[in-house]
């Protein structure tokens, strides 16, 4: 895709969506759908006399729709997965803080039509807005161009997440996979590592995390994010990466070691 443009501050006419169109690689037939997609309740009800209305019947619709979309792709894809770990990874791909990121990198909070007080408060970075203006889009997409185009542009838009999945799948869920790793090994308080909270600090709108990852006593990983979750998730990828290091060199050093004359 395009660089993501700059982020308009006032409300885009029909017309000046062709820009995101563009950026996003969709034309709408109908560009009140996507104009509707983009705004926030908060947005609907300073401007009740604004036909468009709020993004959130969208919302629903494109829910569904997604997760239909990644389920199909899913099973398609990793034929050889059974169904826990499918439904694992289509949790992982329909969640808040993924949607959130992809909205993030195609520029979707830039286009957002937000109240006054969402926009003084950081609604264009906010996680749940931009969650749902990317379910909303991809209902949007679905009622002016139906399924094949949906599945197009969710595709297009999770293909970096279902690359990490293919070649990385440690990578969505760290904290589970320390949590085997570790368990094995016998010498860890009740068999699991320690999640510290080191520092918490920001506004209530956006929050941030410091999270140390603690096995034995010792910190292996540590972590920040916008959410306690996030933080831990990657302070537990850090640690999984240095814990596997060092047992990697432990045997390796095993398998090299001579043995003592007279053995």
């Amino acid at each position: 895709m395009d660089p993501i443009p700059d982020p308009i501050s006032e409300a885009a006419g029909v017309a000046a969506l062709a820009d995101l169109e563009q950026h996003i690689g969709v034309d709408f037939e109908d560009r009140s759908l996507l104009q509707t997609a983009l705004t926030h309740p908060s947005f609907a009800n300073e401007h009740p006399d604004d036909a468009v209305g709020d993004n959130e019947r969208l919302e629903f619709l494109g829910d569904a729709v997604l997760g239909m979309i990644v389920a199909r792709t899913l099973y398609q894809r990793f034929p050889e997965l059974q169904e826990g770990r499918l439904t694992e990874w289509r949790s992982h791909l329909v969640c808040g803080p993924t949607l959130a990121k992809i909205a993030g990198g195609i520029g979707l909070g830039g286009w957002l039509r937000l109240g006054r007080g969402e926009e003084l408060t950081g609604g264009r970075e906010r996680e749940g807005n931009l969650e749902r203006a990317y379910e909303a889009v991809v209902g949007a997409i679905y009622l002016d161009a139906g399924l094949p185009a949906s599945r197009t542009f969710v595709r297009d838009t999770l293909a970096d997440e279902l690359e990490t999945l293919e070649t990385s799948p440690d990578a969505l869920n760290p904290k589970g996979a320390l949590q085997e790793l570790v368990q094995p090994l016998g010498s860890v308080k009740d068999d699991r590592p320690d999640y510290v909270l080191l520092d918490e600090s920001g506004p209530d709108h956006q929050r941030h995390y410091e999270v140390a990852v603690e096995i034995d006593g010792e910190v292996l990983g540590t972590g920040a994010g916008a959410s306690k979750q996030q933080a831990e998730k990657e302070g537990a990828a850090q640690a999984l990466a240095a814990l596997r290091a060092r047992l990697d060199q432990n045997g390796e050093q095993s398998r090299g070691a001579t043995p003592a004359e007279g053995d």
